[in-house]
């Protein structure tokens, strides 16, 4: 064995109240009388607890209610005195065990009452009684998961009330706010800030916004600028600053990148921020806004022949058009015969130009519809004369046809 010192380190696993109760009398802090006192209430406290959370008749809700509110005392006394044995002690001998088991579980109802989401209008997950059943006894608080839970609460009530600022800076009703992640008002008030809008913006304010600072982004990397702080009161500003930081690094990256699909890029934002409600015009305009792309290829049809031809010309590097010659189907015949349909081309253009509601369907459209059925029909190298390929592309695509000159 080495001749070095071997540390062997006790792990005390009793709770703070026995800790401070051994250690008070053992140093005679604690005096027997009061020794006497704490027995006796703590039996009368546990009847108390146990009839409010079952019954005082069984020995096991006795034995719970013990657990309770040892749970509660040691908590304060912890809390109190920052974890100092003598400090709890001398707590022990000049307050009643009343006194304590009720501060410790003022402590709980005070953690209760505040704020658990930062979603405005969300209710309670839990009633105080199944909060106080659960922290005393199924998952009794330790000194450091009570201030990590205290901490997290305090900062959703710091966001609720600096979201509530900013309300009265866009000028936002507090009641169009039910079941809105308020911190999705805080992201719409930094934006429209950078983008120079004095209120929350609309679907259409929202898109054009994005579209600017899409095209001002340098080199694929968009900032908010932190002067935008400059007047927002303090503790408000604290929050801002936190959520403009998650800004620049989830929102500004995907902003800025313009391989993103604009339509994609606004259905992901639009999640995130708060937007003004407005009437069908806007929601309308704001819908066309982010299809022009696809609607000038489309023409405004709608019908599922003019999106598979516009599809297929794609697929084998046809001029895009919603009707084709039946020369051009023969021509598309004969490239998918020799290369293969380049699907991928479909699925970026979707992708790219479609409206995002559209996105899903139309994928389905031509990947699990047209398309298994194309590679059979068309690839048919039996079809030598290109019939049955062609009656295939007549029935599923628009083609002109032929025009035969009188006799």
């Amino acid at each position: 064995m080495s001749d070095s010192k071997q540390a062997v380190t006790l792990i005390d696993r009793r709770p703070f109240f026995e800790k401070a109760l051994t250690h008070g009398l053992r140093q005679r802090i604690i005096e027997h009388a009061r020794c006497e006192s704490i027995i006796k209430d703590g039996a009368k406290g546990a009847v108390q607890v146990a009839e409010h959370f079952g019954t005082s008749h069984l020995q096991a809700d006795l034995e719970n209610a013990r657990r309770r509110i040892v749970s509660l005392v040691s908590l304060y006394l912890e809390l109190s005195s920052g974890g100092d044995l003598d400090s709890a002690a001398q707590s022990l001998q000049d307050n009643s065990f009343l006194f304590h088991s009720r501060s410790g579980n003022d402590l709980l109802k005070q953690l209760h009452a505040l704020p658990e989401s930062t979603i405005s209008g969300d209710v309670k997950s839990q009633s105080l009684t199944d909060f106080q059943n659960e922290r005393t006894l199924v998952k009794p608080f330790t000194l450091a998961s009570y201030r990590k839970e205290r901490k997290r609460r305090l900062d959703v009530a710091a966001v609720i009330t600096a979201a509530h600022w900013f309300c009265d800076d866009l000028q936002i009703a507090r009641s169009s706010l039910d079941f809105v992640p308020l911190e999705a008002v805080i992201r719409s008030a930094l934006l429209a800030r950078q983008g120079g809008l004095d209120k929350a913006p609309n679907h259409d304010e929202f898109s054009k916004l994005i579209v600017t600072l899409r095209a001002a982004a340098a080199r694929g990397r968009l900032r908010i600028a932190r002067s935008h702080l400059d007047e927002i009161p303090m503790p408000h500003r604290t929050v801002a600053e936190i959520i403009l930081k998650e800004i620049d690094k989830h929102d500004g990256p995907l902003i800025a990148n313009p391989a993103q699909p604009l339509s994609a890029v606004l259905n992901i934002l639009e999640a995130r921020y708060f937007l003004r409600d407005t009437d069908l015009d806007d929601i309308d305009s704001f819908a066309g806004f982010v299809s022009d792309e696809w609607k000038a290829l489309t023409k405004g049809k709608d019908d599922p022949y003019s999106r598979l031809t516009l599809f297929m010309c794609l697929a084998t590097g046809i001029k895009p058009k919603t009707t084709i010659s039946e020369a051009e189907a023969r021509t598309m015949i004969r490239r998918v015969r020799k290369q293969g349909f380049d699907s991928e081309a479909v699925i970026a253009f979707i992708s790219r130009s479609a409206p995002f509601e559209l996105n899903d369907s139309l994928l389905s459209q031509w990947e699990d519809e047209f398309l298994p059925e194309a590679e059979q029909r068309v690839l048919d190298d039996s079809d030598t004369t290109l019939q049955r390929a062609l009656l295939f592309l007549r029935d599923t695509l628009n083609i002109k046809a032929v025009q035969k000159l009188a006799g």
